[in-house]
């Protein structure tokens, strides 16, 4: 498995490699994970291999691969000896353009996970790039690297729509990366709601996930906003890091809104996982979630979620767990408030909730996956 963004780092893209692997692991394979190096890191994982890495000024949480370092071409040199099967890249940069030829080399099946719909980044990034010029590149480069493997895995129904639109014609499956059930059993949300400040008659409203331009969080302050003068109780608990860290805290500030707004950055697995059982809601109003896994963890926890319909929401949310709108203020805040109010209609979100994520387990969606890998050595096998 080779990614160009992994541990420490915390994102999707880390989150599914090392689920992953794991369960692989579990089910009796041996995964080398290839990534980039982070200055006073180590492993607590066995076979992870690390590249020399270059800091990157735009992005400073990230690392690229330095693949022309003499430590990388020795690693190079060496991979005839892990004896591979197959190549799973996971990010289309240095480490995921470097293993499409050590695939062909070895004479291997290579398969991409398209994690990150581009579009989106370069119209929320770049905004002096007109948006048809952003979406005509990153459909130009999605197509390009796409098509160089034997396989594309979606995570999403909508996400091997949007390839295909693209243009691209490399075979296209839909796994998803699935949830470890394990850390939502005996949750203990009252412990986190009191080391919280909240009091049992409070309303907290949780946004879980990385801190960043696309996952819309101006959006939820404006439903925010919205929901005080109807639910004074309620309060927005932030939980996350991430590069728009500091834009949202300051907006928060110009609108007044500190005292309703609660920050926390990671947390360790145990109160993490108690933090979506201590929520009301969680809240969701990014459009380029390539799967959610967010919502299907507080699922997990028995918290409902309200979210914008749009990309792996659709999949995540097909079957109940909560409200998909519309990126509608009015329909969205309308959302939240029924949720509140209404107490036949919470608990039946919040059953659906939990029967929802039985079918999101990583063994079952690794399982899947494997199936996938069993199949494309099986057929590069044949004369």
């Amino acid at each position: 498995m080779v990614t160009d963004t992994y541990l420490p780092r915390v994102n999707g893209v880390a989150r599914s490699v090392q689920s992953f692997a794991q369960q692989f692991r579990e089910q009796g394979h041996r995964v080398w994970i290839f990534a980039p190096e982070f200055p006073d890191f180590k492993d607590q994982e066995p076979d992870v291999v690390r590249f020399p890495s270059r800091f990157l000024s735009f992005d400073p949480e990230d690392r690229l691969a330095n693949m022309k370092h003499p430590g990388s071409l020795a690693l190079i040199a060496k991979l005839s000896e892990y004896k591979l099967d197959i190549i799973h890249n996971q990010t289309p940069f240095s480490l995921g353009l470097a293993s499409i030829r050590w695939a062909r080399h070895l004479q291997i099946p290579v398969v991409h996970t398209y994690h990150t719909l581009f579009e989106a980044y370069v119209h929320n990034y770049l905004k002096w790039v007109p948006e048809f010029v952003g979406h005509a590149s990153a459909a130009w480069f999605s197509r390009w690297y796409c098509n160089k493997h034997d396989l594309i895995i979606a995570p999403s129904s909508p996400m091997a729509d949007a390839l295909k639109g693209y243009g691209v014609k490399a075979p296209i499956a839909i796994n998803p990366t699935g949830i470890d059930l394990t850390p939502f059993q005996n949750l203990d949300g009252e412990r986190m709601r009191k080391q919280l400040g909240f009091a049992s008659d409070d309303i907290m409203l949780l946004a879980m996930g990385r801190v960043a331009r696309e996952k819309n969080l101006p959006f939820l302050l404006d439903v925010l906003e919205r929901m005080i003068p109807l639910q004074p109780k309620a309060r927005l608990v932030i939980a996350g890091l991430g590069p728009a860290l500091d834009e949202i805290k300051a907006e928060v500030t110009r609108r007044r809104l500190d005292p309703k707004v609660v920050y926390i950055g990671y947390l360790n697995r145990k109160d993490w996982a108690d933090l979506y059982a201590a929520a009301e809601l969680h809240l969701l109003a990014s459009v380029t979630e390539t799967q959610g896994m967010v919502l299907t963890e507080a699922m997990a926890a028995g918290t409902p979620c309200v979210a914008v319909a749009a990309m792996g929401v659709k999949d995540v949310m097909a079957d109940g767990g909560g409200l998909a709108v519309n990126l509608d203020l009015a329909e969205y805040t309308n959302a939240v408030q029924r949720l509140l109010t209404d107490k036949k209609l919470y608990a039946e979100k919040l059953e659906e909730a939990k029967r929802q994520a039985q079918n999101w387990s990583i063994q079952a969606k690794a399982k899947e996956l494997l199936g996938k890998y069993a199949a494309l050595v099986a057929n590069r096998k044949k004369p």
